[in-house]
């Protein structure tokens, strides 16, 4: 090729195309693998060196649980050492993933039965905490019964792991936070929680309402009609089409389990997003938060 002007600023007008394509693989790679099919998460296991992660009670694991999985129950997670509704400590999350047998490179696969609640909530402390590479069954353990894939009951030994968690702030939203949300143009707020509490109908708490400046976005909605699978990408980019990708999306509900759904489905859209950990419990009962009810 005879570089002169005229092919200077052909290639000129293609930098940004290119860059454009190589952000859109970037964000491709970064979120096409949240969620497994049963079968994936076989084949997975088939390959080698992944972590299998129970979210259920440890009573319900010894019961019987996918061969090779460790335990670490969703409600582990919340702190022991003050509000039971909080994240637990970054001490007691090195705890439980050393017991685990879980570092920061783990490639680690959530799975569960019957709600998947526990299993987005464990995904988002398993991010927030620093864990690179997490992933959800999307689908449950009952089902991987019925296909006759391995399963074993009761405790198996597990190699204690050396892991120094590292609390990713950007996944992690304060009251104050919040708070500053609120009239921020580049922020936004989904309330998680039924529609029924978003408008001031029904309460978990004394208090009726929601976060001003809060849209209402039910977890529920993230999910199937039989609450089995979390819906397609398709669908969940409908129910999302209001929020603005770019903006840091603050997603909330009553203690942390509901808006976890919502921060998975919008991990899935390659938003920007964290979870308010206080969420509704902590804001309705700080006396002098404003508080909105719907029209």
């Amino acid at each position: 090729m005879i570089f002169n002007l005229k092919t200077h600023s052909y290639i000129k007008s293609l930098v940004p195309l290119v860059m454009l394509l190589f952000v859109g693989l970037a964000t491709a790679a970064e979120h096409k693998n949240i969620l497994l099919s049963i079968d994936e998460v076989k084949a997975r296991i088939e390959q080698g060196n992944v972590t299998l992660v129970d979210s259920r009670s440890l009573v319900e694991f010894k019961k019987g649980h996918i061969k090779g999985a460790v335990s670490l129950p969703t409600d582990e997670t919340f702190t022991k050492t003050g509000r039971s509704d909080l994240v637990a400590t970054i001490t007691e999350i090195r705890d439980l993933m050393s017991a685990a047998g879980i570092t920061s490179e783990s490639k680690v696969i959530i799975y569960g039965d019957g709600s998947f609640l526990d299993m987005s909530r464990l995904f988002w402390v398993f991010e927030t905490f620093g864990v690179k590479d997490v992933a959800i069954m999307n689908g449950f353990f009952g089902e991987w019964v019925k296909k006759n894939h391995s399963t074993q009951k009761g405790l198996q030994a597990v190699v204690a792991s050396d892991v120094y968690p590292a609390l990713q702030e950007e996944k992690l939203a304060t009251m104050l936070m919040v708070f500053a949300s609120m009239k921020n143009n580049n922020e936004s707020i989904i309330d998680a929680r039924a529609e029924v509490e978003y408008q001031g109908k029904q309460s978990q708490t004394s208090v009726y309402g929601h976060i001003p400046s809060a849209i209402s976005i039910p977890w529920y909605t993230n999910l199937t009609a039989d609450y089995s699978k979390f819906k397609s990408i398709a669908e969940l980019k409908e129910i999302y089409k209001a929020v603005d990708m770019k903006k840091m999306n603050t997603v909330y509900c009553n203690k942390g389990k509901e808006s976890a759904t919502n921060y998975v489905a919008l991990r899935m859209l390659g938003a920007n997003v964290r979870a308010y950990d206080g969420s509704w419990y902590e804001w309705s009962l700080q006396a002098g938060l404003p508080i909105s009810k719907a029209n």
